[in-house]
């Protein structure tokens, strides 16, 4: 383990993270597989947007707010975001989830998107990351996620059949704004633009390959080419069982896919089908592998997964899960497999 991490501080030497991880996604013969562990990691974080002249919220953070309890009937914590959705959780437990969302009805409501600074940009001028060694990261937003929010996503899923035209007006406008908030800070230094959106369940994905191609694969594209013409990567995250959307979604312009349940398709599938056009950012299945909490197999996958990526050329960049506790996993069955990964990155 000490050589390795010696072979790791040797490429630190004459290679940044920032050109590393820009080796990665553009398949470029990288040294080493990428890392983004709590203790380890090639990246930096940013925001990319300062929102201004937003109304008054008093339900912005979580609370026990009787106004709310009384249009939503839940018992638990609530809390109102910009948009109007209403969420709520019990215990303090993960971000909550959309009890009412704001589009009651597709024929009556109201959506605004918010105004962002367009000043912002020289916030982010100002914190110099062309000179940043690490790969710079930017917060985007999501296109499916918002409008299952505003929907609720068993509203949202019967519209792409009952309501297409309005579905896909809907995401539209979501990409619009978005590619417009990425165009105000192109040329800020940001390397990568971050968004989640998912779109399957353990076996299959929400929607026909049919209705994605049709009503939201245009919208994703328009952000993707968006962030292109800035010379920025496109990194999404998606949970479930993806597959019959993969190659819309490479097509739509995603560079790296963020996946933590990588071996729900499995690893093997991603590797050999996908991952000399797209790379992987993911770590050890969160579900499958990390939970066992046993030693071998946790170690087992990890140095396979190694092995799978290597032969397809190096597109794989691997992490922690932001928040292992709710999983179940504790912090040390992960340490095995990051120790495995570290010692065998070398491609």
């Amino acid at each position: 383990m000490e050589k390795s991490k010696t072979r790791v501080a040797e490429i630190a030497a004459t290679m940044t993270s920032k050109e590393i991880i820009k080796r990665i996604v553009a398949h470029d013969e990288p040294p080493r597989f990428g890392f983004d562990f709590a203790n380890l990691t090639d990246f930096r974080f940013v925001g990319t947007r300062r929102y201004i002249n937003l109304p008054p919220n008093p339900y912005n953070a979580w609370g026990d707010y009787p106004e709310l309890k009384a249009i939503t009937g839940f018992n638990g914590e609530v809390r109102r975001d910009v948009f109007g959705n209403i969420y709520g959780r019990f215990n303090g437990k993960t971000k909550g989830e959309c009890i009412r969302g704001v589009i009651q009805d597709w024929d009556d409501y109201t959506f605004k998107m918010p105004e962002f600074d367009p000043n912002f940009r020289e916030t982010l001028l100002a914190m110099n990351f062309a000179g940043c060694e690490k790969y710079v990261l930017g917060a985007g937003s999501s296109l499916f996620s918002v409008l299952r929010d505003a929907r609720l996503i068993a509203n949202a899923l019967m519209d792409t059949i009952t309501d297409p035209d309005k579905v896909a007006e809907f995401v539209d406008m979501l990409a619009e704004h978005e590619a417009k908030v990425i165009k105000s800070v192109a040329g800020c230094g940001i390397d990568g633009w971050f968004f989640c959106d998912d779109l399957g369940t353990q076996e299959s994905t929400f929607m026909s390959p049919a209705s994605f191609r049709e009503l939201f694969k245009p919208a994703y594209h328009k952000v993707a080419e968006a962030a292109h013409e800035a010379g920025v990567a496109i990194f999404m995250h998606s949970c479930g069982n993806n597959y019959g959307l993969i190659e819309d979604l490479i097509d739509a312009g995603v560079d790296v896919f963020q996946f933590d349940q990588p071996d729900v398709y499995p690893t093997e599938v991603l590797a050999h089908e996908f991952a000399d056009r797209v790379s992987f950012y993911a770590p050890v299945d969160i579900q499958k592998v990390l939970p066992t909490g046993d030693r071998e197999i946790i170690e087992s996958r990890a140095k396979r997964m190694c092995e799978l990526f290597r032969e397809a050329g190096g597109g794989w960049i691997a992490k922690d899960y932001p928040s292992y506790g709710d999983i179940g996993v504790e912090k040390e069955w992960a340490a095995w497999a990051q120790n495995v990964i570290v010692e065998n990155s070398f491609i």
